[in-house]
Parts: C-alpha cells; structure tokens; sequence
C-alpha cells in the first residue's frame, strides 16, 4: 500500500464516518424523541438487542471477528498488514480508556433517569447516581409497569453516565477503520452495509433510552480525533521487525 493508497485510506475512513453521521442525522429527525413507555413487540426488541449488544461486551468480539476477517481478504496483498493491526489494536485501546474517563468527567444523567423522575420514583435524574446498585435497580423495577422489559433490563445493566455513549464509539472506529479500508479498496456494498450497521446500533442506543442524539454525534467526533492522530504505519515497527529476523 503506497503513501497516496494510506493517505486515500484515511480520507476515505472520514467519508464513511460523515456518511454514518448523516443517516444518523437523518434518522434521528424522524424517529427522535421517542417514548420511552408502552408495550413492544418481541421482534422489534430481540433486533434493537442484538444490534446494542453487537457494538457492546457481549457481543463486539464476534463483530470485530467478522470485520477482521472480511477486511483482512480485501486487503490481503497490502505488505502494512501489522502495521493496521497495531492502529486498530491503538484506537481501541485508548477509546474504550476515554470513554470511561469521559463519562466520569461530564457525569451526564442517562435519558431513562428523566423517566424515573417524571414518575417521581426519584426527584431529579442526578439523585438516581447517588444510589446505591441494588437501589437503582429497584427503582427501575417501579417503571415496570409503565416500560417494556425490553427497555429495562438494559437500564439495570448500564447504569453509570450518558456521555460518550461506547457502543457508537464503537461504531465509530469500525466505520473509519473498517470502512475506509473497504472504500478506498473499491468495496463500496460492504463499506456501505458498515454504514448501515453503525447507524442502527446508534438508534438502537436512542431506542433503549440509554442516550440522546448529542452522545452519538460527541462519540463519532471522538472516534474521528483518535483516528486523525492515530499514524497507519509504524516505521520503528519494521526496524525491530528486521532486527529479529537478523538475529
């Protein structure tokens, strides 16, 4: 891969990020805000749960798996191969470190904690934070009524803040790492099918009620700073390469 190829590679990664953001955008105007309350059908929360989960730690290993090996058959002729690996082994290193950093920092109330207020099962949104976990879960279980479990079982499992969302972090450096790699090697239905992925993960964290539009647009423009500064090639990398190979 020649110095234009890795500089058409970021630039392509970027496309695919405004891409994503604009869907999003998209998307977010015409389903958002929503109601968190009301019944829902089994489909439609086995879908939004598997699309949540495929960006979060129960299920982002398998989607980087098939990244990975879709990825790694495209650009199987390029010789910075390790050089991408230790790039994308960096920005999700250092993403998944920010995002908790950056959660503590803004202390952000999720948008269901709103609810909980609005149903007076607490008196503001930050009151829910001053709870102990056993306490927040009970005071999720007095919506129950009201929320289909669909939703509530993901607030017992993420009660800490709201922003930067993770999974649309996530996202994110899938769509930029992922996706410029694929566009930039003419592989514009998979770069494409990324986008699509990226975006309904990110509704399905609006869905769940877990974030608001401003945490997955805070979370792509985050995940674009890391892949900016982020360097595709490790020259120091190839000199210990060699050294080993001498010795």
């Amino acid at each position: 891969m020649a110095l234009i190829s890795i500089k058409d590679t970021k630039t392509s990664g970027m496309l695919c990020l405004a891409a994503f953001a604009t869907v999003t955008f998209a998307l977010t105007l015409l389903f958002y805000p929503l109601s968190l309350r009301g019944h829902v059908e089994a489909m439609t929360g086995e879908a939004m749960q598997t699309l949540t989960y495929s960006a979060g730690h129960q299920g982002f290993l398998i989607t980087l798996c098939v990244f990975c090996l879709t990825t790694a058959w495209v650009i199987k002729k390029s010789p910075i191969k390790l050089h991408l690996l230790i790039q994308l082994g960096l920005l999700l290193v250092l993403s998944f470190g920010a995002k908790s950093l950056l959660k503590n920092v803004t202390e952000s109330p999720r948008p269901y904690t709103h609810l909980l207020a609005e149903q007076h099962v607490i008196e503001n949104p930050r009151d829910f934070y001053t709870l102990k976990v056993a306490e927040k879960d009970q005071a999720i279980e007095q919506v129950s009524e009201q929320v289909s479990h669909w939703r509530t079982m993901h607030w017992m499992g993420e009660t800490d803040y709201s922003f930067p969302s993770g999974h649309t972090i996530f996202a994110s450096i899938c769509v930029l790492f992922f996706g410029g790699l694929l566009l930039s090697n003419g592989r514009y239905l998979l770069a494409a099918l990324t986008i699509i992925w990226a975006s309904s993960v990110a509704m399905s964290r609006l869905w769940l009620g877990m974030h608001r539009p401003i945490d997955l647009f805070g979370s792509m423009l985050f995940g674009l700073l890391l892949y900016a500064v982020i360097p595709m090639t490790y020259p120091l990398f190839d000199k210990w390469l060699k050294r080993q190979k001498t010795e």
